[in-house]
């Protein structure tokens, strides 16, 4: 497996705001193949997730043709403020059109169109809350 593979999916997922269109035939030129196989392909999905901390969908690939096509996320983008939410029918709608697609088998994860996904994941996006932290500092023992 190419670092140079995943680099890449990192590098685009970040250049598109947290959420990317990822196309098999562009991983098999990247990894330098003649065809994509499966195996191949699951490896490359497995260490986006396990490695990187980013997410795909559909969550199993079950195809290689270089004319599919997968998105990868960053979890992140599911965490959104629900007041936000409550004031936008528009995000609203984004949301539950996410989360219904992200419920559907992993057959049926292929029959949602990856690109309407990943418009309505970046939609959402907007409604992600601003969290402050603010850490208590311990008085220090004398």
């Amino acid at each position: 497996m190419r670092t140079s593979t995943l680099d890449w999916i990192e590098d685009t997922v970040d250049n598109n705001n947290g959420a990317a269109v990822i196309r098999n035939a562009w991983v098999r030129d990247r990894e330098g193949m003649d065809r994509l196989r499966l195996t191949r392909l699951q490896a490359v999905r497995n260490l986006i997730v396990r490695r990187r901390g980013l997410r795909t969908f559909p969550d199993r690939l079950l195809h290689s043709g270089e004319n599919w096509s997968f998105v990868v996320y960053r979890p992140e983008l599911l965490v959104v403020d629900v007041g936000v939410l409550a004031a936008d029918p528009e995000k609203r709608a984004a949301l539950d059109y996410v989360m219904e697609a992200l419920k559907q088998s992993a057959a049926d994860q292929f029959l949602v169109n990856e690109y309407r996904f990943r418009n309505k994941l970046l939609k959402i996006s907007s409604a992600h809350p601003e969290v402050h932290w603010k850490f208590k500092q311990q008085d220090s023992v004398a």
